[in-house]
């Protein structure tokens, strides 16, 4: 009986924490989300977007970590939700200048290689309460190593 008790109150701390994390996640503003369409046969891939956030950190000497949310429609459509806040107003200015060049480029290249590539697109200051369209569970996005 007692380890029934002890039980259960381990799981009401954990069920306690679990939702504390979820409402502090699902609260933060994402200065940057950078989302994968599709059009007809799946999406993109994100090795660009890998790399250049790769080669970002170590030229700036910074560390910019993302999320990635998935379930964004049928064919596998997801979104990748960079949180900024950590960085100076110039490496912001920076990261997300050089991301406007960056993507458009890509979407020219994916184009060249597969017609049928969907789009990569930028929004900004987007909350996460606006991805509802958005199934899939939020993990944590790894740059290229």
């Amino acid at each position: 009986m007692p380890y029934r008790i002890i039980f259960f109150f381990f799981m009401l701390v954990a069920f306690k924490a679990n939702a504390n994390t979820i409402i502090n996640t699902q609260s933060i503003n994402y200065s940057v989300v950078v989302s994968f369409g599709s059009m007809c046969c799946g999406t993109a891939s994100d090795d660009f977007l890998k790399n250049f956030v790769k080669q970002f950190n170590t030229k700036n000497k910074v560390v910019i970590s993302a999320m990635q949310v998935g379930g964004c429609g049928r064919e596998g459509e997801y979104k990748i939700l960079f949180s900024l806040e950590k960085l100076k107003e110039a490496k912001k200015i920076k990261f997300v200048t050089a991301l406007k060049k960056l993507i458009p480029e890509q979407n020219e290249k994916n184009k060249t290689v597969k017609a049928s590539s969907g789009p990569v697109t930028l929004d900004y200051n987007l909350p996460f309460n606006k991805l509802e369209n958005c199934r899939g569970q939020l993990t944590k996005w790894q740059p290229a190593q």
